[in-house]
């Protein structure tokens, strides 16, 4: 397996820094929906992905100093884009704003771009109080979309809070119908409507409903748990490592322009956001947590466990597969903990709501992937499952050339996850913030070098004998 050193892949963090800018802009185009530029942005954020893993690599003294200011510059960049696009753009769908209009969202956002410019420089005035400002306007920010649109019209929202209410009432979320809000059939499959409810019960893995139990119970809206989860994972990205680039990435994560879209849908890609920056970050800082960062990461979203492989990218000791077993092991191990119970409440019920109802869904037209433009242009339906064919080669590259760092496994994981999506019959926004959390992930971890469980507690090196 190839095995370069952090400082050797100097283009690296360039272009993922052009991934996650430009991935953004993809789902800020049309929501996450299918369109022309959309389609053109998602190809840059691919391109750029897979180059970041397979170009030669440059060994220059100054390399990696000159590889930091050209990827803080790509992300400064972006980061007036993305201000600029939450300023004329509605940052969300159903929103209702009180008598002083969209006024204190702006001057929130004001606020974020003069903390998020300081911290462009090399000495920021703010130090390092500067990104948890930062966090602390996104969460005012968050707060304001919440009460601006406390009911978004999208199932996502009503079937977790049913899920939450039955939970309340000691009932069985995974064995209940859900309320059909739509009045059509178009995003379920045929016959799985029936008297004004949906015959699925809830399609969103145990850990999901407990992190949004969190923020239903102390706030009354589930959605606070998200709003907390993002702040939270930009927070970890933060601290993967000293420097100004892993600020620099939190902030382009935080104020990606479709971030409170995401937050106002309640869509529960921010827990995942959060346990990939908490994976990234206990490789980089703290080792001893790994297995249960990557336990709550594989359990927190059905699609996630395509990226077991990668886990060997963790591992730069001399035995990496035999330390990545028992890694992963104690993941699953971990997963099992908060998914069992749940599911062996009624297994049946469980397995037709986590995985039929997942592979009886319908081709959308509508999604961001290169199926349905295909399918727009051509008239043509490629395999549904396409998407799980096409991950194989990513999973062989990644395992081939990507560095065996926190950052390698982060962009591994990432491209992964937008192949994944961009050859699959649905995928939509929310998919996508996912794969910008992991981008950034990638950034904030660059040059962190991996540290090997095996050796955490390492022997005395032996001193040095004279000539």
């Amino acid at each position: 397996m190839n095995t370069p050193t952090p400082n050797d892949r100097s283009l690296f963090a360039p272009l993922v820094a052009i991934a996650a800018v430009g991935l953004g802009y993809a789902i800020q185009v049309s929501n996450g929906n299918l369109h022309p530029q959309s389609v053109t942005w998602l190809t840059v954020a691919v391109v750029t992905s897979t180059l970041a893993l397979v170009l030669p690599t440059l060994r220059r003294e100054d390399a990696s100093r000159q590889a930091e200011r050209l990827a803080v510059l790509v992300l400064g960049a972006g980061l007036i884009w993305q201000f600029a696009q939450l300023c004329t753009t509605s940052p969300a769908m159903y929103l209702r704003p009180g008598r002083e209009g969209f006024q204190p969202f702006l001057m929130g956002i004001a606020a974020a771009a003069v903390l998020a410019g300081a911290g462009l420089g090399s000495d920021s005035w703010l130090g390092r109080w500067r990104l948890p400002l930062l966090v602390g306007v996104h969460l005012a920010l968050g707060y304001w979309i919440l009460r601006a649109s406390p009911r978004p019209h999208i199932d996502v929202f009503a079937w977790h809070v049913e899920a939450l209410q039955a939970l309340g009432r000691g009932v069985n979320p995974y064995a209940i119908t859900m309320p059909d809000i739509y009045g059509h059939d178009l995003f379920y499959e045929p016959g799985l409507l029936a008297n004004g409810r949906v015959q699925v019960g809830f399609t969103y893995p145990p850990l999901s409903l407990l992190i949004a139990g969190i923020g239903y119970v102390l706030g009354g809206d589930y959605r606070f748990s998200n709003l907390v989860a993002m702040g939270l994972a930009a927070v970890l990205m933060g601290q993967c490592q000293p420097g100004r680039l892993p600020a620099v990435a939190a902030a382009v994560f935080l104020f990606t322009p479709r971030t409170f879209f995401v937050l106002e849908q309640g869509w529960t890609e921010a827990h995942i956001a959060l346990l990939m920056a908490l994976t990234v970050w206990s490789a980089c800082r703290a080792p001893r947590l790994l297995p249960v960062a990557l336990g709550l990461l594989f359990a927190s979203k059905h699609y996630l466990i395509l990226a077991a492989p990668l886990v060997v990218l963790l591992h730069p000791g001399p035995s990496p597969w035999r330390a990545t077993v028992r890694t992963v092991l104690k993941a699953v191990a971990v997963a099992a903990v908060i998914t069992l119970p749940f599911a062996v409440l009624d297994p049946v019920a469980f397995y037709q709501d986590m995985i039929t109802f997942q592979l009886r869904q319908p081709f959308r037209v509508e999604s961001l992937s290169y199926l349905a433009w295909w399918n727009q242009h051509m008239g043509v339906r490629p395999p549904p499952l396409l998407g799980f064919v096409a991950v194989l080669p990513v999973i062989g590259l990644a395992l081939w050339r990507a560095p065996r760092t926190p950052a390698g496994f982060a962009l591994a994981v990432g491209l992964l996850i937008m192949i994944f999506f961009a050859f699959s019959k649905q995928a939509f926004c929310n998919y996508y913030y996912f794969i910008v959390a992991a981008l950034c992930c990638a950034l904030a971890a660059w040059n962190a070098p991996a540290r090997p469980l095996a050796t955490r507690n390492p022997a005395p090196a032996t001193p040095p004998t004279a000539d």
